[in-house]
């Protein structure tokens, strides 16, 4: 039961934090890491105020720190990808890559799924396939047919997939070391704060750009949106301690169908009656479908 409630959370969370800093005019996707990085940092040191340190030794600190430092190196490689082959394609690549690497992850290092028996496995890689066909879907759905394509070229455009490629690796590994950790999951969400924190200033310090805001009010909406990942972050983390990594990480890639409704009924993108909305919709169904099944394997 906590386990679903967890993933509940985190999908929510995961699939909103966007919301509150949608249309603010960032001058680099850089300074809008950087302070959901400070957010995220101060929500982890509330809660680890108030939970305690227990068993945060600097060895152990280690490990989720470099945790937070691979989830900054996979933002720097998100974006380079978005920039050069666009939102949608960039996270066609990399939303299904994060779900791949993560059951592989989980069946290398913590031999998950490999008890459920032949027919366990068999509904393991149907319910996997309906997500990543659903997010697909969902993703794919967004662009619009017949638009001019903003690639400027083949090298550029390989460079867009290969970072995608990349962020897609890294974004299903960065929890890694925390699980190989000895500490609580609660507990290693600081130093994993602080690692995405210290990530974050490097790549903002090699932008050269101010970190100023226009509207004093921007820094309140972005700093919602790094709380709102934060809880996403601590729930996530607890629900793969629950269920298991590979499971848990595939299910919380389901953030994906709320963004997606947001972008249908909040933001008109795509439009709600349009032919777009409806392969979104159709792809939300398929998607949840597939992660009741997951969720469901022993």
């Amino acid at each position: 039961m906590l386990g679903i409630l967890f993933a509940f959370l985190t999908i929510i969370s995961w699939g909103s934090w966007l919301v509150p800093s949608h249309t603010i005019p960032f001058k680099n996707q850089q300074i809008k890491t950087f302070y959901i990085a400070v957010s995220n940092l101060f929500l982890a040191l509330v809660v680890g105020i108030f939970q305690g340190f227990h068993n945060l030794t600097l060895e152990s600190f280690w490990f989720p720190f470099a945790g937070g430092l691979i989830w900054s190196v996979s933002g720097y490689f998100a974006f380079l990808g978005t920039n050069r082959i666009g939102i949608a394609k960039a996270i066609g690549i990399w939303a299904p890559l994060n779900i791949i690497v993560s059951i592989a992850w989980g069946i290398l290092l913590f031999g998950e799924f490999l008890q459920t028996g032949g027919m366990g496995i068999i509904l393991a890689v149907i319910s996997v396939f309906a997500i990543i066909c659903g997010i697909i879907l969902i993703i794919m759905a967004k662009e619009s047919p017949g638009g001019k394509s903003t690639i400027p070229g083949n090298r550029l455009r390989n460079t867009g997939i290969a970072g995608a490629i990349i962020a897609g690796i890294l974004w299903g590994s960065y929890f890694i070391p925390i699980r190989l950790s000895s500490i609580s999951m609660w507990v290693a969400a600081f130093p994993l704060a602080v690692g995405i924190f210290t990530g974050s200033v490097i790549l903002v310090l090699f932008t050269g750009k101010s970190i100023a805001l226009e509207k004093p009010s921007y820094y309140v909406r972005v700093s919602i949106s790094g709380i709102l990942w934060g809880i996403g972050n601590f729930t996530s983390l607890r629900m793969m301690e629950l269920i298991g990594t590979g499971k848990g990480f595939t299910i919380a890639q389901l953030n994906v169908v709320v963004a997606a409704v947001f972008g249908i009924f909040l933001f008109k993108k795509p439009p709600p009656r349009s032919k777009a909305a409806v392969l979104t919709l159709a792809g939300i169904a398929i998607a949840v479908s597939g992660s009741i099944m997951l969720g469901s394997l022993k």
